[in-house]
């Protein structure tokens, strides 16, 4: 099902945030690699590509909400901003040194998401690095409301929710450089996350 319509509202009325942590840690990468080129996949309102692009980076952002959008365009027009749906998206080859994902990449069913990995590993340039987070089958909230697929339920809005076995799974294609377990207060309740860093 397409959410779009709630994130437009979310966007809307959400205040600004600060700079996920997942984006701190990643730049810190980044920068020891002398990487330029970042697309921040489902960015949301845009902190941490506002963040990224801060840094020095040359950002392209991508979400399906228009009040995000404008968000972000309003905070930093250097940022490449572009309306899409995650879903049905499609990268030119070898376009990017780095593609981030935080919390945008577990919405979709598994034939889906297993699509948008690929594209993901065609878009990056070679050595290219991903970072991605998503919820995990540890979080408080899996297992609640309408299960449409094996791990994927819909309470509120749809979340696919990935074990580390399932990222390695579609990061076959890809070097892994990390998988790892994380929790935090996440919107004042605690969640569970799988993060991972692979290379092209």
């Amino acid at each position: 099902m397409d959410d779009t319509a709630q994130w437009n509202r979310t966007w809307q009325s959400c205040p600004q945030e600060p700079t996920n942590t997942f984006a701190v840690r990643a730049y810190r990468i980044i920068r020891a690699r002398r990487m330029k080129t970042l697309l921040d996949l489902g960015c949301g309102a845009g902190r941490d590509a506002v963040y990224f692009s801060r840094k020095g980076l040359t950002v392209t952002a991508i979400d399906s909400s228009k009040t995000g959008i404008a968000k972000l365009k309003s905070r930093d027009p250097r940022i490449h901003c572009i309306l899409d749906n995650l879903h049905t998206i499609k990268l030119k080859k070898n376009s990017f040194d780095i593609i981030y994902a935080h919390l945008s990449l577990h919405y979709f069913n598994g034939r889906t998401t297993r699509r948008i990995f690929r594209i993901i590993h065609h878009a990056l340039k070679p050595k290219g690095l991903f970072f991605v987070k998503c919820k995990s089958t540890d979080d408080p909230l899996y297992g609640k409301g309408l299960k449409l697929e094996r791990d994927m339920y819909r309470k509120g809005h749809t979340r696919h929710f990935f074990s580390k076995d399932y990222m390695r799974e579609l990061l076959a294609p890809f070097t892994i450089l990390n998988i790892r377990k994380t929790s935090s207060i996440y919107h004042h309740y605690k969640s569970a996350f799988i993060e991972a860093i692979a290379m092209k």
